[in-house]
């Protein structure tokens, strides 16, 4: 008997439950791994693996018709999505179907046709999986109520998937280590730490010094680095106030860049209101107390804090991105 819709929410309610479970086992595993073979990484940044924590990955579940693939009935996709979980159930469309022949597989036709409607990038997709119409009935088959992680076929599946999951976030983390200046192009949606689509905010800005200066400090904060990446984010908002005043056609004198005295100019200049004013006074202590700070989760909140400012001050003050 193949999946119908028909009293569709009791089958949605029961392929979640039990994607849920095979995740809960998934990451149980992962996290057994990672304390087994990649400790020291772990211990140091669990930045780049994605799957660690539940709250900073989504779920995709597609429903594939019969007439898309003989074989596939369900296709469901982990996507990191920091500070956010999101669970989502889509049953594709005639509409959404009607070119799907142009696609050799699945996967490739989820990237292009149902990613967008979520607005995902594939770069997020941590793993995915599917579920086989053969498997219909049996003790890992996602539609039964006898569905049980524990079955022979999942001790060997779940492991093997998650081995695969764990060397992709390496190979991935070491890549953007060894080529910094495509952080923002190409890598913002693959690590937790990436609260800003920096790509955004480096064209809306259009300054290479700003550029470079920002890529230093996310490259320290990506080594985990943090006293220095706070420091440098000091630096990368005193040039942007820089970079809003010229464009005002305000001169900054060579011994007037401190971000103290920059902030009073463009407040005083009547560029800045009030309460940008006080988000940037709010930064600037925040820089200056960082240097006497203990590393923790209380320094990389600074961090955030203040690239949130950089952001907000950036689209607020800049008039449009570069094309």
């Amino acid at each position: 008997m193949e999946l119908t819709f028909e009293g569709r929410d009791q089958q949605e309610e029961l392929i979640l439950r039990n994607i849920e479970k095979f995740e809960d086992k998934a990451r149980e595993k992962y996290i057994e791994r990672l304390n087994s073979f990649s400790k020291d990484a772990v211990d140091n940044n669990k930045g780049p693996f994605r799957f660690y924590y539940k709250e900073n990955v989504s779920l995709l579940c597609v429903i594939f018709p019969n007439e898309f693939d003989g074989e596939i009935l369900i296709h469901f996709i982990f996507i990191s999505t920091p500070s956010e979980r999101t669970v989502i159930f889509h049953v594709l469309t005639p509409e959404e179907l009607k070119n799907a022949d142009s696609y050799t597989y699945p996967q490739a036709f989820i990237n292009s046709v149902v990613f967008p409607i979520y607005k995902y990038n594939e770069k997020q997709s941590i793993f995915e999986y599917s579920s086989l119409k053969q498997f219909k009935g049996l003790a890992f088959d996602f539609v039964s109520n006898e569905f049980d992680t524990n079955s022979d076929f999942f001790k060997s599946e779940i492991p093997r998937t998650v081995i695969n999951a764990i060397r992709n976030e390496t190979y991935l983390f070491k890549e953007t280590g060894n080529n910094q200046m495509s952080y923002f192009a190409k890598d913002v949606y693959k690590f937790p730490f990436s609260i800003l689509d920096l790509d955004e905010l480096v064209k809306k800005v259009n300054d290479e010094d700003f550029k470079y200066q920002l890529d230093q400090a996310m490259s320290a904060y990506h080594q985990n680095l943090l006293l220095p990446a706070a420091a440098t984010l000091g630096v990368v908002l005193e040039s942007l106030c820089i970079i809003i005043l010229e464009n005002n056609r305000v001169k900054v004198k060579s011994g007037d860049t401190q971000l103290g005295v920059l902030k009073d100019k463009l407040m005083n200049e009547r560029i800045t209101t009030r309460r940008d004013n006080t988000r940037l006074e709010v930064a600037y202590k925040m820089r200056n107390m960082a240097s006497h700070s203990s590393p923790g989760a209380a320094l990389k909140e600074d961090c955030h804090f203040m690239l949130n400012v950089i952001n907000t001050i950036a689209f607020e003050y800049l008039e449009s991105p570069a094309d």
